[in-house]
């Protein structure tokens, strides 16, 4: 038996597609099609899969969207402790870099949490957090430009986050077409869904663990 991930062994290059119609002009703004739709690489070992990712991209950001499936009790949010609410948690690297294990200024980290906010608690919810060890922090973005869209039933959730270019450092797709990826998926009920390697490796600092996202146009 390998003491070795099997995700591990591998450098993933995901294509993202493209469209120009991101984002929507009416609700839902961020309605993405089958095509979209991600793979998580972590499927080749037998952790948890309760959790779907889907993208798309265009000049003016970028749009990511989760649903997770299965619960029987009702996402547990906290906006003050985001890192340990059930939710989504995103790393971004609009350099890709695969060389450098301490992250720059590119890199971006995000918590995003289908509610807890609002006069009812069912408001969506984004925040941006420090990188650890991280060799420059990406500037501070104003959350609010993020636009998010989120629906939640005791059996589970979608969130979907707009992320527009100003909010991503150096996000150039003409210039720079690959972006570093990484996301983890956890629920106090379901469990953990990691996209690639899991708590025994440093992703949470170390952009070359994370994956590289191909932005095409075709």
């Amino acid at each position: 038996m390998s003491l070795i991930p099997a995700p591990f062994l591998f450098r993933y290059s995901i294509p993202i597609s493209k469209s120009d119609r991101l984002p929507r002009s009416k609700a839902p703004l961020l309605k993405l099609p089958a095509s979209a739709a991600v793979p998580f690489p972590s499927a080749m070992e037998s952790g948890p899969e309760f959790a779907k990712l889907s993208m798309a991209w265009n000049k003016n950001g970028l749009a990511i969207s989760v649903t997770v499936e299965g619960k029987s009790t009702w996402a547990n949010c906290d906006a003050k402790s985001p890192q340990a609410s059930d939710g989504i948690q995103i790393w971004l690297d609009t350099r890709d870099t695969q060389n450098i294990h301490r992250a720059s200024r590119y890199c971006h980290y995000f918590c995003l949490l289908p509610i807890g906010e609002g006069d009812d608690g069912m408001t969506p919810i984004v925040k941006q957090l420090p990188i650890p060890r991280a060799s420059d922090d990406a500037p501070e973005v104003d959350e609010e430009s993020i636009l998010l869209e989120s629906e939640a039933t005791e059996s589970g959730y979608t969130v979907s986050a707009w992320f527009p270019s100003e909010t991503l450092n150096g996000f150039d797709p003409e210039a720079y077409s690959r972006l570093g990826f990484y996301i983890t998926v956890q629920d106090s009920e379901l469990g953990k869904q990691f996209f690639t390697i899991g708590d025994d490796f440093p992703y949470q600092g170390d952009p070359t663990l994370w994956a590289s996202l191909d932005l095409i146009s075709e």
